[in-house]
């Protein structure tokens, strides 16, 4: 099984340390490619280069940014249905401050934690050639993952957003 480990290295949550722990416990399970991302939008041309070699999973570590650019270069343009038999599936341990999808899937925010969910899971994987699905929300102009929001949670983004450009870091509680 060939994977693709996706590190957003700038994640709230990601260290080194537990980079090379996930990438080690993985490497006698798959065939691993350890990319990290270094611009935004990088993780969606990450996605789309590996959908297209035909690889069978994608492994983000980051946090739901990455997580939806990752989905987003994988399934393409909006407006169609995708096409999940030959898409990889994408698996995430936590690296961000909030992890809102990894939570609401279940995934533990200790990356450790979730690096042996994951284990488990490639090992369940290989006995039942099935993999979990999800619902995804074709917003027209990208996938949304697990939510959409405009309004109060658009202004809130924007605010997280432009702190972040300031180089402030931001975390969950903070807002």
């Amino acid at each position: 099984m060939r994977a693709v480990l996706i590190v957003n290295p700038n994640a709230t949550s990601t260290t080194p340390a537990g980079r090379d722990l996930l990438a080690h416990a993985l490497e006698s399970r798959v065939k691993l490619t350890v990319v990290h991302t270094d611009h935004r939008g990088h993780a969606i041309e990450i996605g789309r280069a590996a959908a297209r070699e035909g690889v069978d999973v994608l492994i983000v570590h980051g946090g739901d940014g990455t997580v939806n650019e990752v989905v987003n270069g994988v399934l393409g343009e909006c407006g169609r249905r995708p096409d999940a038999e030959s898409a990889p599936a994408v698996a995430v341990v936590p690296g961000g401050s909030a992890n809102v999808f990894a939570r609401a899937l279940g995934i533990s925010p200790d990356p450790i934690e979730a690096t042996n969910q994951l284990v488990d899971l490639l090992g369940d994987y290989r006995r039942s050639r099935r993999w979990r699905r999800i619902g995804l929300m074709d917003c027209g102009e990208r996938w949304a993952v697990f939510t959409a929001g405009m309004g109060v949670d658009g202004a809130v983004v924007a605010a997280v957003e432009a702190h972040r450009a300031k180089g402030h870091k931001v975390t969950a509680s903070r807002y």
